[in-house]
């Protein structure tokens, strides 16, 4: 008996050395109901290490009725150095970042808990980051990192951490339900990093022009699209972003052939998402070319692709509209009226459904 003792607790012993360990790291400002919202959905944590940047309401007071890390950082317009300053208070194996306006689904929290438990190698977990709206979309993000040298964001706004050593894609997400647009606020960023004479990077570049774009400024962001575009040392998914944004600035000023153009440079680096495929359909279209039209907002209705931003309108909604336009026209009104309804069915009080209702009824 009392050998079997003996081994049970070696067993357990080495099954707790051997459970990986977490420190989730927060930056915040003015986020007193967030973090409210936030912090009890983090009981897989071993650690929470929450840095405050100036904040003027109960933001600290919060933090600290679920953890005894917390901070205070000086702003200094950089997200980098705020996010790399949590992770130097950080202890465990891994870093989990999150912001405080982000959600963790039951599953995902279970999903994290079992996790601790695994045996893997990995130096890098990629999670989907969905976000919330009318049309929600998400893409994956490097999300869990194991504390190294490495484990640095980079970027003054927009920051990430450059993928190393081994990586495994999680089936879990975060979803981030932001309470305010950040447009205004990033491109002032941006702007007081040009006037300081800041060095961007080529994802910096790429990500002010998005920003300018957000912004209404079109006209400047195409030279700034156009050279990140065509760079072949830049990340191949934003390359074909940039192109994306170009197709479609070029379709809105009518001219399709430069669509078709920039189009077809971006499925030369990889195939065709819903949303690329929705553009094509878009170009054909304006053609009134509604068989190719049709063909294509089909193909985006199969898109396997997830590369890059995966958004519900794309793959769920305006291919559905679209078909059931093109059927119409090409005289197949039944099929335009399930097309009608599936698109119904995602967004029933969308204003392009109302008006197709109308359109149906008539």
């Amino acid at each position: 008996m009392y050998f079997l003792d003996i081994v049970s607790m070696i067993f357990v012993c080495s099954y707790f050395v051997d459970m990986k360990s977490l420190s989730v790291t927060l930056i915040v400002k003015n986020e007193q109901d967030n973090l409210s919202r936030l912090l009890p959905m983090l009981n897989f944590a071993d650690e929470i290490v929450v840095v405050d940047t100036g904040s003027t309401d109960n933001t600290v007071e919060v933090a600290k009725k679920y953890t005894d890390s917390v901070y205070g950082f000086t702003w200094q317009n950089d997200f980098s150095k705020a996010r790399n300053y949590a992770i130097s208070k950080a202890n465990c194996e891994y870093i989990m970042w999150l912001d405080a306006d982000d959600v963790l689904p039951p599953h995902t929290q279970k999903m994290l808990m079992g996790w601790k438990n695994s045996q893997d190698n990995v130096s890098v977990y990629f999670m989907k980051y969905r976000m919330e709206g009318e049309f929600p979309f998400w893409f994956w993000r490097e999300r869990i990192v194991r504390r190294t040298s490495k484990c640095r964001f980079k970027g003054f706004i927009h920051e990430a951490i450059t993928p190393f050593g081994v990586i495994k894609y999680l089936d879990c997400e975060v979803v981030h339900k932001p309470s305010a647009s950040h447009e205004q606020r990033n491109l002032l960023i941006y702007q007081n990093a040009i006037a300081e004479g800041r060095r961007f990077t080529l994802r910096d570049k790429f990500y002010y022009a998005r920003t300018l774009i957000e912004c209404g400024q079109m006209e400047k962001a195409l030279p700034l699209l156009k050279t990140f575009a065509s760079n072949r040392r830049a990340y191949v998914v934003d390359r074909v972003d940039a192109y994306k944004l170009l197709a479609n600035f070029a379709l809105s000023q009518g001219d399709v052939d430069g669509a078709l153009k920039y189009l077809s440079k971006s499925v030369r680096l990889l195939p065709p998402s819903g949303e690329t495929c929705c553009i094509f359909g878009n170009c054909y279209f304006q053609m009134r070319n509604y068989k190719h039209a049709a063909q294509w907002y089909g193909y985006a209705l199969d898109a396997t692709s997830q590369m890059g931003f995966i958004n519900e309108y794309y793959v769920k909604f305006l291919p559905h509209v679209q078909l059931s336009v093109c059927l119409w026209r090409l005289g197949d009104r039944q099929s335009a009226l399930c097309h009608h309804e599936a698109a119904k069915a995602v967004a029933p009080n969308h204003p392009t459904i109302r008006a197709n209702d109308r359109w149906f009824r008539s």
